[in-house]
């Protein structure tokens, strides 16, 4: 009987052991990947190219902002937190960054993929462009690939140290020659975009799901004149504002 009793109790454990790990390999999580793909107008962004903005000749060898708290819209309205949600996209040359002592490498990065996502059709994204407060006003934070290491801090901001949110330089030319660099970085200058998807994206197909934006840089330098004033921060605030704005309701389209 004891036998007995051990063979059954084993039986029992094994075929529970079983049932949990097919659960696990049930619940597989899906893949979504989301493309920017940076544009100047009906041209791709591109470093070091002529571009020809009002008359006037831009080009362009930095270009970079943080695409933070990504959300995802269900079918029924609820709305799924990606946490640790904090990517940089960037197209730009090597980086000194604490008077030389580093170097962060030139990158072209447009595209981020969220993995194990649940397993559902999605309506929309909501996501950031910036660095929300809390994270912004305290860089020993980390999350995502917020790092201090990166080049996107700045010491000028506020009376600490806090995070750049965008950052477009480069040169225009008319005649003479100027130095554009527009950059956003106060809390204020934090801003939430939603777009609604033309098609729903399910991720319970077999083919790999993938949406696109299309970040149009026109859109920024049109928030002011800026040839007038090719150089925004801290100071700049109504510039700033403008430039946030912006980001918020014309620089990002769906493909």
């Amino acid at each position: 009987m004891i036998k007995k009793s051990f063979f059954s109790i084993a039986l029992l454990a094994m075929m529970a052991s079983c049932s949990k790990d097919t659960e696990l390999v049930e619940v597989v999580g899906g893949d979504l990947s989301i493309e920017f793909d940076n544009v100047v107008g009906n041209e791709d962004f591109a470093l070091d190219k002529a571009f020809d903005i009002d008359g006037k000749t831009y080009t362009f060898n930095s270009f970079r902002y943080w695409v933070s708290n990504i959300q995802l819209q269900k079918q029924n309205g609820e709305w799924i937190e990606i946490p640790n949600s904090y990517y940089l996209i960037e197209e730009t040359k090597d980086i000194a960054i604490q008077d030389g002592a580093y170097t962060y490498p030139a990158r072209k990065r447009e595209q981020i993929d969220l993995q194990n996502l649940p397993i559902e059709t999605y309506t929309a994204i909501e996501f950031g462009v910036g660095v929300d407060g809390e994270l912004n006003d305290n860089l020993s934070i980390t999350s995502g690939e917020l790092s201090a290491m990166t080049g996107m801090t700045n010491i000028s901001w506020m009376w600490h140290t806090s995070y750049i949110f965008s950052s477009l330089k480069g040169m225009a030319e008319d005649g003479t020659t100027k130095v554009v660099k527009i950059e956003t970085g106060l809390n204020d200058s934090y801003r939430t975009v939603k777009l609604d998807f033309k098609v729903p994206v399910d991720l319970a197909r077999a083919t790999p799901s993938r949406i696109g934006f299309k970040g149009d840089v026109l859109s920024l330098l049109g928030s002011f004149d800026s040839w007038q004033t090719p150089v925004v921060g801290a100071q700049q605030q109504d510039q700033m504002k403008a430039v946030s704005d912006n980001f918020s309701t014309k620089f990002f389209t769906l493909k």
